[in-house]
């Protein structure tokens, strides 16, 4: 008899056990989710922020144009200008969208995502340096080509190339404050998701 209740104590305690680590295995799976769920949240605007960039270019360049007329801009200028951009876009998409599959997002793989979030944050200081200098190089090539426009232009016209100049003094300086302030929203939203792995992981 005292062996029977035994047995049955420890099939009882089996079972419990099993409950329990269903409840378990249940609630790891819902933690993994609101992991995965938490990062991609944080990734969003940035997957946004790049798919706009990627409508907008038909739209730059056709503004560009007029803009390239009225401040009588060489082909070459402007040529520049558009395959810079377009390839900013590009390397935009690379280094933010395309690194991270939603694979990296599991519980499982958090040690590799943290290593390329921060090879993002590398890529993307190094993208900003490059695009930089390579936005003072055009900026000096167009004011020259604007002040040799301006040089032989006389009435209407040289008040536009003024205004262009001043115009364009202006939209460089909000532009590049813009530009900062995104990359350093992107460095930071890293800097949140690479915690958010460490303090995962201890």
């Amino acid at each position: 008899m005292e062996n029977n209740n035994t047995n049955n104590e420890l099939e009882l305690l089996r079972q419990q056990m099993n409950v329990l680590k269903e409840k378990l295995d249940a609630q790891e799976i819902v933690n993994d989710r609101l992991v995965a769920k938490s990062m991609r949240k944080e990734m969003s605007w940035i997957k946004k922020y790049i798919y706009v960039q990627f409508a907008l270019i038909p739209f730059v360049a056709l503004i560009w144009v007029g803009v390239k007329y009225i401040l009588g801009l060489s082909w070459w200028n402007y040529s520049f200008l558009m395959l810079v951009c377009v390839i900013s876009v590009y390397v935009d998409y690379v280094i933010n969208v395309k690194a991270l599959s939603n694979a990296d997002y599991h519980k499982n793989n958090l040690i590799e995502t943290a290593r390329k979030l921060v090879k993002m944050k590398r890529q993307r200081t190094i993208q900003m340096i490059v695009e930089i200098l390579l936005l003072i190089l055009w900026l000096i090539w167009t004011i020259l080509e604007v002040n040799s426009a301006q040089s032989t232009a006389t009435g209407l016209r040289q008040s536009l190339l003024q205004g262009g100049i001043i115009g364009g003094y202006i939209g460089g300086v909000i532009g590049i404050i813009v530009a900062f302030v995104i990359f350093y929203k992107m460095q930071r939203t890293n800097d949140r998701m690479i915690e958010q792995i460490d303090d995962m992981m201890m």
